[in-house]
Formats: C-alpha cells, sequence, structure tokens
C-alpha cells in the first residue's frame, strides 16, 4: 500500500497533492480567525397602518473586510429578504406593507462569505395599534380611526373594547373593566384602585357627616337641661320671695283698728302693682 502511495506521489501527483493541503490549511487559517459582521443598525417606522408600504434600512460592516449580506424577515407570513453579498458597511433598505392590524417585529441580521452571522436587530411594529403602557395595545381592527380590540400582556388574548373616547380595558377578560385609558394624553387609570378610593371617601364623608351632628344634639341637650334647671331655680326663688294675699289671716289676728289701718296702709304700698282697687276693698272688709 505504502508502495502504491509512493507511486502517486511520484511527478506532478506530488505537486496537485501539495496544492491541495496547501488550499486546505490555508482556508482553516482564515476559517479561524475570521470576526463575524457587527450587528446591523435598523432605522423604520414604529408605526403604521395596514396596506401601507414602508422602508426599512439596515447597516453593518465586516472586521474582517469581507462582503456582507443581510437577511430580513417583518414578523408576518411573508418570506425572508435577502440582499446580495455587498462591500462591508453599504446599507441595504427594503419596503414591506402589512395586511392585518397588530405588533410585528423586524428582524434583521447579517453573515458574510464564511457564513458567520451578526447578532439579530429588532424593532417593534404596530400597526393599527397603539401601546396601553404595559398592559398591552389597542387594536383598530377595521381600520376606521376608532380603536376596538385589546390584546393583554397579561393573558395573549384579544378581547373586545368599549368604543369611547376613554376605552375601558377588561386585561383578564373577566367581565371586569379592569383599567381606563386615555388616549389623548396617555393616562393609565387603575378602576379597582378608583373604586376603593370611592368606598373610603363615601365612608370618610359618612364619618364627617354623623359626628358633628351627634356633638351639635349632645350640645343642644345639655343647653336645655341647663335652661330647664335655671327656670326651675329661678321660679323657685320669685315663689320665696312673694308676699302671701292669704286675707282670712287678717281676719283672725284681731289687731286694733290703729295697727289695722296702718297695716292696710302698709299693704297698699306693697301690692298696688298686683293687687287690683277691688282686692284692696275686699281686705278693708276683714280690718
Amino acid at each position: 500500500m505504502f508502495v502504491r502511495v509512493g507511486q502517486f506521489l511520484k511527478g506532478k501527483n506530488l505537486v496537485l497533492a501539495l496544492i491541495a493541503i496547501s488550499l486546505v490549511f490555508n482556508f482553516n487559517v482564515v476559517a479561524d480567525s475570521n470576526t463575524p459582521p457587527t450587528k446591523p443598525a435598523l432605522i423604520g417606522v414604529a408605526s403604521g397602518k395596514t396596506n401601507t408600504t414602508y422602508t426599512f434600512t439596515a447597516l453593518a460592516t465586516d472586521p474582517d473586510e469581507g462582503q456582507i449580506k443581510y437577511a430580513f424577515s417583518f414578523g408576518d407570513n411573508t418570506d425572508l429578504v435577502f440582499s446580495d453579498f455587498l462591500t462591508s458597511g453599504t446599507a441595504y433598505t427594503v419596503s414591506h406593507s402589512w395586511d392585518s392590524p397588530g405588533l410585528y417585529t423586524v428582524k434583521v441580521n447579517v453573515k458574510d462569505k464564511q457564513n458567520f452571522f451578526s447578532d439579530t436587530a429588532e424593532a417593534t411594529v404596530l400597526i393599527n395599534a397603539k401601546f396601553v403602557g404595559f398592559l398591552g395595545y389597542i387594536i383598530d381592527s377595521d381600520n376606521d380611526g376608532t380603536y376596538d380590540q385589546f390584546y393583554s400582556n397579561n393573558t395573549g388574548e384579544i378581547v373586545n373594547i368599549e368604543r369611547f373616547d376613554i376605552y375601558l380595558i377588561d386585561i383578564d377578560n373577566d367581565g371586569v373593566y379592569d383599567y381606563r385609558y386615555n388616549t389623548s394624553d396617555g393616562d393609565i387609570q387603575n378602576l379597582k384602585v378608583v373604586e376603593t378610593t370611592e368606598e373610603d371617601t363615601e365612608s370618610k364623608s359618612d364619618y364627617g357627616f354623623w359626628i358633628p351632628l351627634m356633638f351639635f344634639s349632645i350640645v343642644l341637650v345639655i343647653v336645655a337641661m341647663l335652661l330647664l334647671l335655671t327656670f326651675r331655680f329661678r321660679r323657685k326663688i320669685e315663689t320665696a320671695d312673694k308676699p302671701t294675699t292669704d286675707f282670712s289671716v287678717l281676719h283672725e289676728e284681731k289687731k286694733p283698728v290703729e295697727e289695722k289701718t296702718f297695716y292696710v296702709n302698709e299693704l297698699k304700698d306693697e301690692f298696688k302693682d298686683l293687687v287690683v282697687e277691688k282686692e284692696l276693698e275686699d281686705i278693708e272688709k276683714y280690718i
């Protein structure tokens, strides 16, 4: 066997064998020292409408100054778009349109002639849709300018929403609205927090009404009791100070005429504001 190999390597065959070994060796050296292309920069729209064409441009370089080839995908069922091999640092632009509303991811990567691939660059595009913060995005499914569906990041489902200027969103599809979203200013309001706050406010409002009313009632009762006690006390004093008008006592005492006359005159002076004239005549009869 070794004899046959030695005979084959004689003359031209030896030269061809040496060339083949050299090419294999050089290829391995080049492959081992090759550097992948850089991650491409991707420029394009972030939102748009259905059946409208938009352009996306990618730019990458090859550190080895080799040629590069771009590959684009658009997040739908369309085929990949490839460029030819281009000089390192040459930008490449593609056009694309979407026929259904939703959220799409545009991806592009680059390879060199040694089949070394770059990292993938990505960009999200909202078609007839708008982000609602971290909750998901709303969708205009019929392209009439009004959002009528909502994609929930929480469940991964698409649900219908109310068509108001301010949208009511049920993120977990349980039949109860969870958030209110205002498209004009981007404000997101948690309805459950609002309901809880309103309940607390109503509870505080009830307390705020009844506590002053109870306090006023207690004060009113205390004032009424003080007035009643004052009235009774004054009535008692007036009764104690009022002179007696029991005229029978005058008759029983049988005092001398002078004393009685003196006493009548004194009574007249004392009772001139309290006793009428007829009563004074009655007093004189007893004398």
